[in-house]
């Protein structure tokens, strides 16, 4: 008898580490100003969004704060749809073509910059 296999947990950390990725890219972070945020460094935050490395709770809870998220959204048990400081929906960038997703990311760490009135 064979049985199916589990993908195992090598799998949920490259799934883990594409979500870490889009949730990113989805709010206009490089990898460095993520680091950054997370008091990580970016080659750290590379392995983990490549699933190449496990992280500690911690580094997965500092990377979740720096996005804004829940923590249940990053480890997969939530939906990622609203912002967790502002309930802001947040807005997917599927679909766009590399060069109008660049544009829209430029804009937004632009606005990231900007003094606050």
């Amino acid at each position: 008898m064979v049985l199916a296999m589990d993908k195992g947990p090598h799998s949920y950390y490259q799934r883990l580490g594409q979500r870490l990725r889009e949730q990113r890219q989805l709010r206009g972070f490089t990898q460095q100003e993520l680091a950054e945020k997370a008091g990580l460094t970016t080659a750290f935050l590379s392995y983990l969004e490549n699933g190449s490395r496990k992280g500690s709770l911690d580094a997965y809870l500092a990377l979740g704060q720096a996005l804004g998220l829940k923590p249940e959204t990053l480890l997969g048990g939530g939906s990622a749809t609203a912002d967790l400081h502002t309930g802001e929906p947040t807005v997917s960038l599927g679909g766009l073509s590399p060069g109008d997703t660049r544009t829209v990311r430029s804009v937004v760490r632009s606005l990231r910059k900007k003094p606050k009135p």
